[in-house]
């Protein structure tokens, strides 16, 4: 059930779903920073956006990505389906009431907490025109806590009987219904840079609902999967049950992760706003950037995985959990390491290609290019990171990823500073702050400089400065790099590269 052939066949689902998804994020991010530009608007803007998914994380969601799934798994191995479907149900029935009380809790205290988020700008004008903006737009952002919750109870009962396509493909409606909200937006008011002052009721109107439309669009996408295995969700009030008291009994060392991944976030943004205005932006935006391969490819793999590793522990088959997080790995890093050597040369070509329109203005647009080629340096640590921290949720083991992130987070926030401010790096340096198998690295540092050499040969061939020539500058470069890496692959003998293009190319390597 989870041979290599199965898990490659479940990856290349969720890779299908994923980069349509990624694409159309990509394309959001375009469009937003076309709208938006990097202003004290796109700052309140994105700081009130990324405030309900951290209210939810530390609330319920942590949990619910973290020891939800294997706790699925073996309930219906010990007790069958059914009594997996109604632990589904107390999950959908906890989220909808706490969620929903804490999203009312959210709005009332939607002051307070813009500034927490926004205590260190320095200008009085700026910061109450920030947390004003951010107020506003948190009252229409907080009613996705609710959405966020029970998304990923459904998520995560699809993702143990294992079906995948439907979560990675309803994010592209969210994608979607935020890009058609920008591209009104555009349409209203034109390319300018908004300024809080000139921005009208309806248009902060439009982006608030807008947005939380996108949501409950994604969430609303996963209930025809779960009709089709058999569920249906019935409001169960039993939360005494001891699956209930078990699960949260595991997840209270999640509950110290979470925090500590909070906290680093949280002095993050009050740096980054700190900085200057639009510093924040291209921090959240740079970052959507490079966790692309990670999502089409990386998150693909480990959640191809999991559902078999809780299913080893459960078993007790200790070196079957060994061989499916080695495959993992070596498969995650076979992508991860050449696109970190792409990103850090290519990251002023893409972000030209991708960011430089509307409301953007060029000065901006090195910024945004040296964060995300400061985030790079981090891809494959980052992906490690992550495989290690669900294969061992997937062993019941919440206490270890809790302690180990807590020191992340130290690490992570004395780097900030010290990048940040002590080396004068702005918000480059909160990139590098978080950046905390010998051939594959080898091939990776020979990917990096084809693709920066077809890239330089574009910019002296053709003028760059325009989006067709910027399109041909970033395929050049990310063209001669694939097929560089393929040849050193091929020389060095690195044979995951088979696994992952069959992965991403739906194909099967039979008896393998």
């Amino acid at each position: 059930m989870d041979s290599r052939e199965a898990t490659v066949r479940s990856a290349a689902v969720m890779s299908g779903g994923t980069l349509l998804s990624r694409v159309t994020g990509l394309l959001r991010v375009t469009v937003t920073l076309a709208a938006l530009g990097f202003t004290v608007v796109s700052d309140s803007y994105n700081a009130a956006n990324t405030t309900p998914n951290i209210i939810y994380e530390l609330v319920l969601g942590g949990i619910l990505t973290s020891v939800f799934v294997p706790a699925l798994v073996g309930r219906a191995k010990d007790r069958g389906r059914e009594a997996q479907f109604e632990t589904a149900n107390r999950f959908l029935t906890i989220a909808l009431v706490l969620l929903t009380g804490v999203a009312v809790a959210g709005a009332v205290a939607a002051p307070w907490i813009m500034r927490l988020y926004l205590g260190s700008v320095a200008d009085p004008v700026r910061h109450a025109q920030e947390v004003e903006l951010g107020t506003f737009f948190l009252r229409w952002f907080m009613p996705q806590i609710v959405f966020y919750g029970l998304g990923a109870v459904a998520g995560g009962l699809l993702t143990a009987n294992r079906r995948f396509s439907a979560q990675m493909y309803a994010p592209v409606l969210n994608n979607l219904a935020v890009i058609a909200t920008m591209l009104a937006l555009i349409a209203m008011r034109g390319t300018t840079p908004p300024q809080v002052e000139t921005l009208t009721l309806a248009e902060k109107t439009l982006l608030g609902a807008g947005t939380t439309l996108g949501v409950l669009a994604m969430t609303a996408a996963l209930w025809p999967a779960l009709r089709r295995i058999g569920f249906r969700w019935r409001l169960r009030w039993d939360w005494r049950h001891e699956t209930v008291g078990q699960l949260f009994h595991l997840a209270r060392w999640v509950v110290v992760y979470v925090v500590a991944n909070q906290v680093a976030y949280l002095i993050i943004i009050r740096l980054a706003t700190r900085i200057s205005a639009g510093a924040y932006t291209a921090y959240s935006q740079a970052f959507v950037f490079f966790s692309l391969p990670h999502a089409i490819v990386a998150v693909s793999i480990f959640t191809a995985l999991i559902p078999g590793m809780a299913e080893r522990w459960t078993s007790e088959d200790r070196s079957g959990i060994r061989d499916l997080f080695s495959r993992g790995f070596r498969d995650t890093m076979i992508v991860m390491i050449p696109a970190a050597a792409g990103y850090t040369v290519l990251a002023g070509p893409i972000v030209a290609l991708l960011a430089g329109h509307g409301a953007v203005r060029g000065v901006e647009l090195p910024i945004l290019a040296r964060t995300l080629a400061g985030f790079a340096i981090g891809l494959p640590f980052f992906s490690a990171y992550q495989l290690m921290t669900r294969t061992l949720y997937a062993m019941r083991d919440s206490r270890t990823p809790a302690l180990v992130n807590i020191g992340v987070a130290v690490v992570n926030i004395g780097a900030d500073l010290l990048f940040a401010f002590t080396w004068h790096r702005g918000v480059t340096g909160l990139a590098l702050g978080g950046m905390t198998i010998s051939k594959t690295l080898l091939a990776g540092g020979v990917t990096a400089a084809a693709a920066f050499g077809a890239a330089a040969l574009v910019d002296l061939a053709l003028n760059v400065e325009r989006t067709f020539g910027r399109l041909i500058q970033v395929t050049a470069g990310v063209v001669a790099g694939v097929l560089v890496f393929l040849a050193c692959a091929l020389i060095f003998g690195i044979h995951e590269v088979d696994e992952v293009k069959a992965a991403l190319l739906g194909r099967m390597h039979r008896g393998a």
